[in-house]
């Protein structure tokens, strides 16, 4: 433990406040954890509380920990802006913002697609497709849990590297096929348990839901997609 020293020209409020903040830079408590209370930072650095709500409270000011009425003080978790510049590219987006994305899938199967879903994808109801699972994290933290419905006849995606490569590229690649146009909806949804476990919050959290629809160059469905997005997190900024 890195002991504090009273004796230095630098005041403890800021020697605490300094520790602290490489605390968190180094991961000890990384995004969204709680911090040890005031009482356990006086006993543990031997200081009074004024002294530690003074450091607590610059933290606070300056966004790096965030105070939760009866819960106690987290670090703050980063929020990440996409643009429409990124033309629905997650990899991009984050890319623009100085963040690292990475994905991981979750699940991925043939499914048979009911009367809302085939609508979507312009199947007949009762046709097979492609679901893959996966979720987006920016700098590690988990932000988007993607869901893409693909035409059955697309098998290359059962197998396709959907991790570290974009989709579109995989699509292009093997059908020959690109991306021309994205009709996105925007709506309001509470997590449910499994997307409350993947993305790490509380069931019933309000999530941004954008169900998107990709077209090709002559308007046909290259695949269907929703997203359930921490907006806590993640936002997006709508230019017109």
């Amino acid at each position: 433990m890195k002991l504090l020293n009273s004796d230095i020209a630098i005041p403890l409020y800021q020697q605490l406040y300094d520790l602290l903040l490489d605390q968190i830079r180094s991961g000890v408590y990384p995004p969204g954890s709680k911090i040890p209370s005031e009482e356990e930072l006086c006993k543990t650095y031997d200081l009074s509380r004024v002294t530690v709500r003074n450091a607590l409270g610059r933290l606070v000011d300056d966004n790096i920990l965030v105070k939760r009425h009866g819960k106690g003080t987290f670090v703050a978790t980063p929020v990440f802006t996409e643009s429409a510049y990124a033309n629905g590219s997650f990899t991009k987006s984050c890319e623009q913002m100085g963040a690292t994305p990475s994905t991981q899938v979750v699940s991925r199967k043939q499914v048979k697609v009911g009367k809302a879903l085939a609508k979507q994808l312009q199947l007949e109801e009762g046709a097979k497709a492609i679901c893959i699972k996966r979720l987006r994290c920016i700098n590690g933290v988990a932000a988007i849990l993607e869901v893409d419905y693909f035409n059955g006849d697309m098998d290359f995606m059962m197998e396709a590297d959907v991790e570290t490569r974009p989709i579109l590229d995989v699509i292009r690649e093997n059908s020959g096929l690109a991306g021309r146009q994205y009709i996105d909806t925007f709506e309001v949804h509470f997590a449910n348990r499994e997307q409350a476990g993947c993305l790490k919050c509380p069931a019933n959290t309000p999530l941004l839901k954008v169900s998107q629809v990709v077209l090709n160059e002559m308007r046909g469905v290259l695949y269907y997609n929703e997203q359930y997005i921490r907006s806590d997190i993640y936002k997006y900024v709508m230019g017109s």
